[in-house]
């Protein structure tokens, strides 16, 4: 194995999400913010003030114990895990705090926006280097507020800062996060950008953020596009990175794991945490949830396509009866809510469906991306015996370990591996093997691009 084989690939990860609290106190340090939009939505969400400017004073002034003090607040540990509403309360630091609230307000020019976020960017990657990484994804998305020359310099000024590494002991990649209710004129800039000089170091589109609302249905002709995109310039091909699965109150724990089933069936390359296929399904309990009769009538279409997939799995499925709800509840409106219950035994038969998914998703090519502590803290699996990276170990998923926002989440790739292989007994060549697929499930290996070994 090469020396840089040897070092970790980070494949999932928030550009953002990686800033570490001392450089952006670092930055804060001179600073004068408005937190009033901050300070309402923690307060909001965790039922006391932030007091950050008080912090803030105490750091400026060199007080004992005040850097310690933002690092507790900047840092969504475990004592505030629970949900991404408790999770972005604290992102909203960076949010609120940054030049892009400035340039929000027409109080911030844009070349100096950019060029914050490209000193980030180095601040970023002179950590990892000293983390043992040799290899990083990073993903960003644009702004509403930008012109279509403002995106396309910034795309470029990114690819600029990870240009200044290709020689180095460390390679940068970046992909662009597209919002997933309109992507398609962000879509075009990626496009242009890939096919620009920089363009090799532009390897992935990204679809983040919220996914309750935007079923992986409605990108079918977006991803479409990237697979034509793909043929017709293989040196410049993109990967689908697809967060799914993450967020899922909005319907049925069945209709979780078919979301994860159909973006890999769509062509996603990464799935982002795909909780939904692995997480044990004693997590839940008996309770009961509700979703749309759109949701339940995709529902039932795709149980119809799979009855033959879902029947080896002990998971039978009537024609007639799911046939006759389908026409019962078509005459309903779309967003009427269609309730049921969960009990033991219908929770053992998601296990089954999960069984079904994963087993797809492995001959789909797909690969899932967990991310061990934001699983906890953002999914609230607080059990390591209900983590999904146990279920996706024993049906031998196609995975990779990342680490998603290690300087909000105060960890690093590392802790993740050691984490994975303390609680769930991984003996060290198999820790290592996890390791060395990174390397081969990079984004630029799975589009054809690269060969899995780095040169």
């Amino acid at each position: 194995m090469n020396k840089r084989r040897r070092k970790l690939a980070d494949l999932h990860t928030h550009l953002y999400g990686c800033i570490h609290p001392a450089d952006f106190l670092e930055f804060l340090k001179d600073r004068e913010v408005d937190w009033t939009r901050y300070e309402s939505n923690y307060h909001r969400v965790y039922g006391v003030s932030p007091r950050i400017t008080n912090i803030l004073e105490r750091c400026r002034r060199g007080v004992a114990g005040g850097k310690d003090e933002f690092d507790r607040l900047f840092v969504f540990g475990d004592d505030h895990a629970g949900n991404f509403d408790r999770f972005q309360a604290k992102y909203d630091m960076l949010n609120h705090g940054s030049d892009w609230a400035g340039f929000s307000r027409g109080k911030v020019a844009f070349p100096a926006l950019v060029n914050q976020v490209c000193t980030f960017i180095h601040k970023i990657i002179a950590r990892q280097r000293r983390q043992n990484i040799g290899y990083i994804e990073q993903r960003m998305n644009l702004r509403p507020e930008f012109t279509r020359a403002q995106s396309s310099e910034f795309i470029l000024a990114m690819l600029r800062s990870y240009g200044e590494y290709e020689v180095s002991d460390i390679q940068a990649r970046l992909a662009i996060s597209l919002p997933r209710d309109n992507p398609w004129p962000n879509w075009e800039l990626v496009r242009e950008a890939a096919l620009g000089p920089l363009g090799h170091l532009l390897t992935g589109i990204d679809f983040c953020y919220l996914e309750e609302g935007y079923p992986p249905k409605d990108q079918r002709e977006l991803f479409n596009e990237v697979k034509d995109f793909n043929r017709r310039y293989p040196e410049r091909a993109l990967a689908i990175l697809y967060h799914v699965g993450e967020s899922f109150n909005d319907k049925s724990l069945e209709s979780a794991v078919r979301w994860v089933h159909e973006a890999a069936e769509l062509g996603a390359h990464r799935l982002g945490h795909a909780i939904a296929l692995g997480v044990d399904p004693e997590q839940y309990g008996g309770h009961t949830r509700s979703e749309s009769v759109a949701e339940r009538m995709d529902q039932l279409r795709y149980d119809l396509r799979h009855r033959k997939g879902l029947a080896e799995f002990g998971v039978p499925v009537d024609l007639t009866t799911a046939t006759d709800e389908l026409e019962s509840i078509s005459a309903l409106p779309i967003n009427h809510r269609i309730t049921m219950e969960y009990d033991d035994a219908k929770l053992d038969e998601l296990r089954q469906r999960q069984e079904l998914a994963i087993r797809c998703v492995r001959d789909l090519g797909a690969v899932i991306e967990v991310c061990p502590t934001s699983n906890r803290r953002i999914g609230g699996i607080a059990c390591p015996e209900h983590h999904p990276v146990k279920r996706f170990i024993a049906d031998d998923a196609p995975f990779v370990i990342a680490s998603d926002d290690p300087g909000i989440f105060g960890i690093t790739l590392a802790d993740e591996i050691a984490w994975v292989k303390e609680h769930h007994q991984l003996p060290g060549d198999a820790v290592d093997h996890i390791v060395d697929l990174s390397w081969s499930r990079r984004s630029e290996v799975l589009t054809g691009r690269s060969s899995p070994v780095p040169s």
